[in-house]
């Protein structure tokens, strides 16, 4: 069954009802738990260490597609990233400097321009605006961060690539990716979701051309200096929001604001997790790895004729659980469905 991101939260009701409130969440492939999801804490769990994971990642990654396809620790960090449940090392900072900007905006007599928040390409890849804002400002994106991100959208798994997968547990349900997308495509796709927010739902401006250069520091110039073009052909004021630190020098030179986002290097989970921001752990984890194990639903995040609709609309396809879930999705389906019609 195909389901929306939201609607994970029936298969982990239809565990917590069986009394199964302590979730394992899973990578296959590896045979790997990642973490328990204690869902009457609302807490993150028995995390795995990075240790256990590279040392799986060097046992599986037999060859350079492997090692490339194959998540890696890093990529399971990303997703606590951008998922929203883990935060930045400086968010205190980053914090302090929204509020001071959106005083700042507020008061004409310091900003007497508009105010745009414009995203270097690594934001995208972490969903800063989608996950974490409330919409306080309007946005603009250089046609440049676009156009690097859809790059990365351009290679299908082949037969051939899954073959290697045949060797690993679950190998054979590996085949459901055929002509999908590989690991570095899925994150572009997952990247390209947050272009498409900021377009569709925020009016986002494009600005600037492409670009022809291969050199990442002369193009990370060039969407600065698109930005500052921006800026001035509408006497705007933007501010950058990046996780590059030589962004921040670029922008600098061209007079442009930035924010600084820093990011964590390890996985440390202390706080209560927002409930929320479940579904976007669970979605991310099951598009960038593919697939994962929800207690025992096998979930794809990836499927052979997963369409751009599916992607856009941060879809799953659940392969097999050993709970009820499909009745209730249904009846879940229903009422919103009578919703919306009553609200038109």
């Amino acid at each position: 069954m195909i389901i929306d991101r939201n609607e994970i939260y029936v298969v982990l009701n239809e565990y917590a009802l069986d009394g199964r409130t302590k979730i394992s969440i899973e990578y296959p492939p590896f045979n790997l738990k990642l973490f328990t999801l204690h869902m009457r804490k609302m807490k993150i769990e028995d995390i795995v260490s990075e240790k256990k994971f590279e040392s799986l990642h060097k046992k599986f990654g037999k060859n350079e597609f492997m090692r490339r396809d194959l998540p890696g620790y890093r990529d399971l960090l990303d997703v606590f990233i951008s998922s929203g449940v883990v935060d930045f090392e400086n968010r205190n900072e980053i914090e302090e400097n929204f509020k001071l900007l959106r005083e700042a905006s507020e008061d004409r007599t310091i900003y007497i321009k508009p105010v745009f928040i414009g995203i270097d390409t690594n934001m995208a890849y972490y969903r800063i605006i989608s996950r974490r804002f409330q919409n306080h400002f309007k946005y603009v994106i250089s046609r440049i961060v676009i156009d690097e991100i859809d790059a990365k959208i351009h290679t299908k798994y082949t037969g051939r690539m899954l073959y290697r997968y045949q060797s690993l547990p679950y190998g054979n349900l590996m085949m459901e990716f055929a002509n999908g997308s590989p690991k570095d495509a899925r994150k572009a796709k997952n990247a390209m979701n947050e272009i498409y927010y900021l377009t569709n739902k925020l009016d986002a401006f494009i600005t600037g051309q492409g670009t022809e250069t291969k050199d990442k520091e002369i193009r990370d110039r060039e969407i600065v200096e698109s930005y500052r073009k921006f800026s001035d052909e509408i006497n705007a004021e933007v501010v950058l929001l990046t996780g590059d630190k030589d962004m921040m020098f670029h922008a600098q030179a061209q007079q442009l604001s930035a924010i600084y986002y820093k990011l964590p290097h390890n996985l440390t989970m202390d706080e209560d997790i927002d409930s929320q921001k479940i579904s976007y752990l669970l979605y991310d984890l099951a598009a960038i790895f593919g697939i994962i194990k929800v207690n025992n639903t096998v979930i794809l995040g990836e499927w052979r004729g997963k369409s751009s609709e599916d992607y856009f609309n941060e879809r799953l396809k659940i392969h097999k659980s050993d709970v009820d879930y499909e009745k209730d999705v249904e009846i879940c389906r229903g009422v919103m469905d009578e919703f919306q019609g009553d609200a038109s």
